[in-house]
């Protein structure tokens, strides 16, 4: 009789200490799903406002490593100064950068670089945020190559644990070498 009330006892302990396991796995995930999406869109938008700033214009349209894109709502098209290895500025010489959306996996939000020969940037494709739900550029000017000023907006969302998560972040940013 003693022994089945201390099974009884150690079996409700022990179901108590997997539920305490399960509860504080779950926490973590959707706290380190958070914190992802969070940081994220937020060097997102940083990674896309320091390409911008130092920016000479947006163009409508260009050819980037063999891919044209086309600057709108969903994609903007700079033109940057060229820099060199110390960082100074490479007169006469520009780079092009691309922010888009991924044809393939549409959550996913990649930087494409074509720079001059001289500079220092490294060309290619780079992811800059994943998770993305919506990304949207606004322009002051319908014509986006007379454009002074671009806002950025994005938001990334993970669906963790039954749990829908997401972060913002937008910024504006002037164009300085108009």
């Amino acid at each position: 009789m003693e022994g089945i009330t201390v099974l009884g006892v150690m079996s409700l302990l022990l179901i108590i200490i997997a539920q305490i396991f399960l509860v504080s796995y779950d926490v973590y995930a959707k706290q380190t799903a958070k914190a992802d999406n969070s940081t994220s869109a937020v060097l997102a938008a940083r990674t896309i406002s320091e390409s911008a700033r130092g920016a000479m214009v947006v163009l409508g349209t260009y050819t980037i490593n063999g891919t044209v894109y086309a600057s709108s709502a969903d994609e903007l098209v700079l033109k940057v100064p060229a820099v060199d290895g110390t960082g100074n500025i490479i007169i006469d010489s520009y780079d092009y950068i691309a922010f888009y959306r991924d044809g393939t996996d549409s959550t996913k939000i990649f930087s494409d670089i074509e720079p001059d020969d001289n500079s220092y940037r490294y060309p290619g494709q780079k992811l800059v945020t994943a998770y993305n739900e919506a990304m949207v550029f606004r322009y002051d000017d319908p014509d986006v190559a007379e454009a002074t000023r671009v806002s950025i907006y994005i938001r990334n969302a993970q669906f963790v644990r039954k749990t829908s998560l997401e972060a913002e972040a937008w910024t504006s940013i002037f164009l300085r070498n108009r």
